[in-house]
C-alpha cells in the first residue's frame, strides 16, 4: 500500500479544490487548509466537506497551520503575491511543495524583482524534497504525439509552434491577461522543445486590452529553433478556442467527464479524437508519486517553473499596450 502522506493546501476554494480532489484521490490526508477570512474558511471547510467528503482543518494562518499540521506536503494555490512567502515558509519546515503557476508575480514589484524571488523559490528545498510548479499542460505533448501516432501522422521535430488559448472566467485586462495564461502555452511549447530560450531581439508582443499575441524565436539547449506564436485571450463569451501544435499540425483540446464520470482530456486531429488524463491529474499524480520514491522527478520541477516565468516576464518587458 502506497504512503498516505498528510497534505495541506494553502488556498481551497478555487483551484485549490482541484488540489484537493485529486491529493484525496491519490491517498493523501488532506488535514489542512489556509482561507483568507473566518468566513471564507468556514465557507470553504463546508464545500470540502460536502463535495469532496473532506474533513481538513480551515486555518487563516499559513504559519500556525504548518506548526500545529506538520504536514510532508503543502500545495500553494493562493494569490501569486503570496506565493513567495508561502512557499518560502513551507520550503523552511522540509516540506514536499507543489506551488500553482506563475511561481510568482506582485504589480508592486519590478520584473526584476519578481525573478529573483523565482530564482529563491527554485533554489529553495533540499535533496530530500520534492518541488514542483503546476505547469499541468506540459502533459500535452505526449496526449499530441500519441494521438499523431494513432492517426498515421509524423508531426517531426517542431520548426514552429502555435498555442492559442481563450478564457471566460478571468477578470484581468491587458498585462494580467498575460500573467494570467501564458505558463501554459509556454509550458507545451518547452514540453516540445525542451530547455531553452528567447532569441533576443525576435520578440514581437502585442498587448491589447483582451487579448494577448506573442511571436518569437525560441532556442532550444539542443536542436533547431522554433518559430513560436502564442495567442491568448480573456472575457471571451462565445465558444473558447482551444488549440495548439507544431508545423500547422493543430490540435483542439477540451476537458470533460467521460462515461465514467472522471474528468479527462480530449484532443481532435484532422477529425480524430484522442482520449487521455485530465493534464491536472497528471501533474498531481506525478508530484505525489516523486514524493513516495515511485517517479524520477515531478512533471514540471522548480527549474522549469523558473524557466517559464523567465520567459513569461522577458516577453511581458518586450509587449508595447495597443
Amino acid at each position: 500500500m502506497a504512503e498516505r502522506l498528510t497534505a495541506v493546501v494553502i488556498g481551497a476554494s478555487g483551484i485549490g479544490k482541484h488540489h484537493a480532489k485529486w491529493l484525496n484521490h491519490l491517498g493523501c490526508e488532506v488535514a489542512g487548509f489556509v482561507g483568507t477570512t473566518p468566513a471564507s474558511v468556514k465557507a470553504t471547510g463546508a464545500m470540502l466537506a460536502a463535495d469532496l467528503d473532506l474533513a481538513a482543518r480551515g486555518y487563516t494562518d499559513v504559519e500556525a497551520m504548518l506548526a500545529e499540521v506538520e504536514p510532508q506536503v503543502v500545495n500553494i494555490c493562493s494569490p501569486p503575491a503570496f506565493h513567495y512567502r508561502h512557499f518560502m515558509s513551507a520550503a523552511a519546515r522540509g516540506c514536499h511543495i507543489m506551488c500553482e503557476k506563475p511561481l510568482t508575480w506582485d504589480e508592486d514589484k519590478s520584473l526584476e524583482q519578481l525573478l529573483g524571488e523565482a530564482g529563491e523559490m527554485a533554489g529553495a528545498g533540499s535533496q530530500d524534497t520534492v518541488g514542483a510548479v503546476n505547469t499541468q499542460y506540459a502533459a500535452a505533448p505526449a496526449a499530441y504525439f500519441a494521438l499523431c501516432e494513432e492517426i498515421g501522422i509524423e508531426a517531426g521535430p517542431p520548426e514552429t509552434f502555435f498555442m492559442q488559448m481563450d478564457s471566460r472566467n478571468t477578470n484581468k485586462t491587458y498585462e494580467r491577461v498575460w500573467v494570467d495564461l501564458a505558463s501554459h502555452p509556454l509550458s507545451i511549447l518547452r514540453g516540445f522543445c525542451g530547455p531553452g530560450e528567447i532569441v533576443v531581439g525576435s520578440e514581437k508582443v502585442a498587448i491589447k486590452e483582451k487579448e494577448v499575441l506573442a511571436q518569437f524565436t525560441y532556442q532550444p539547449a539542443e536542436g533547431a529553433v522554433c518559430e513560436a506564436e502564442i495567442l491568448v485571450r480573456a472575457w471571451c463569451t462565445e465558444k473558447l478556442v482551444r488549440r495548439f501544435g507544431i508545423n500547422g499540425l493543430i490540435a483542439d483540446y477540451a476537458g470533460r467527464n467521460d462515461e465514467k464520470g472522471v474528468f479527462r482530456t480530449y484532443l481532435t486531429l484532422n477529425g480524430h479524437e484522442g482520449e487521455s488524463d485530465d493534464f491536472m491529474y497528471v501533474s498531481l499524480s506525478r508530484f505525489v508519486a516523486a514524493v513516495r520514491g515511485q517517479a524520477p522527478g515531478p512533471l514540471a520541477d522548480l527549474a522549469e517553473g523558473y524557466g517559464n516565468q523567465a520567459m513569461q516576464l522577458a516577453l511581458l518587458n518586450s509587449g508595447r499596450r495597443e
